[in-house]
């Protein structure tokens, strides 16, 4: 597989590099973010989940998607991000930020139904009172199958697990989730962009593990259930969780919000 012994190749490369790299030089030598402008980038973002989600998890039936991009009914008011691998230009990970839109009859989001009402009750009084033109779900965030093979992960959709497992620039083996930091840095880019202070996703319980380790913590986190697969849903002021990972990791705070170029609204009322 050319993809994956060209990105093996690089490893051993960074791995020789002599170790004295930070956390956005790495992710920056191996990947780029892009927030899909045009629909040529969109119907990228739209492939990658089309295999993920119709091919080798089968969310979703692929006679659905004769073009082989899965969409639904929320991608048009939704913003749109993917990691590139620098050397092959290849589409690594993508992710979506579900907006509210303009209209309030149409304004719902995917977990809202079936997720919130098994949080906690503070929870949901948080999310009522959050004006809703300033929240958004995370949504769709899946890694391709070449890199999920690469991280030793093929049935998770996002490529994480507890024993994931990144080669980084010391030669060491160590959980260094850069895809999962960068999926986080196209999602505050996005949510800067609209305006976002409030985030609520579904997530792999291992995930959010892991993003944990690393400083990122969501406010609210309710009960394990079945939302394609086991997922824990969340929710979290964007501003707080921020301020918290500058506190626990500044050098991930430095990835996610490129040394503070990229930093959330902080809600009027708080």
């Amino acid at each position: 597989m050319p993809a994956r012994s060209s990105f093996h190749n690089e490893e051993q490369r960074s791995t020789a590099s002599g170790g004295t790299e930070n956390l956005s030089d790495i992710f920056r030598s191996f990947f780029e973010i892009e927030v899909a402008t045009t629909e040529e980038m969109t119907n990228r973002v739209f492939e990658v989940r089309y295999q993920v989600y119709c091919i080798d998890r089968s969310f979703e039936d692929p006679s659905q998607f004769p073009d082989k991009r899965e969409h639904d009914a929320y991608d048009p008011r939704s913003a749109h991000a993917l990691i590139q691998h620098r050397r092959t230009g290849d589409s690594v990970a993508v992710v979506r930020l579900v907006l509210t839109g303009d209209n309030p009859e149409q304004s719902d989001l995917p977990m809202e139904g079936p997720c919130i009402p098994r949080m906690s009750q503070q929870a949901q009084d948080t999310i009522a009172a959050t004006p809703r033109q300033h929240m958004a779900e995370i949504s769709r965030m899946a890694v391709s199958r070449e890199f999920r093979r690469r991280l030793n992960e093929y049935e998770s959709p996002t490529g994480v697990t507890d024993q994931s497992s990144y080669a980084d620039a010391e030669g060491g083996r160590r959980a260094m989730p850069y895809i999962s930091l960068g999926l986080f840095a196209a999602i505050l880019r996005m949510s800067v962009k609209h305006n976002i202070t409030h985030w609520m996703a579904v997530m792999e319980p291992a995930q959010l593990r892991l993003l944990k380790r690393f400083g990122v913590e969501f406010d609210h986190v309710g009960p394990l259930m079945e939302f394609h697969g086991l997922r824990r849903p969340a929710f979290t002021e964007a501003a707080s969780l921020i301020n918290g990972i500058l506190q626990r990791r500044p050098d991930v705070w430095e990835l996610i919000t490129e040394s503070g170029h990229y930093l959330p609204s902080t809600p009027v009322n708080r």
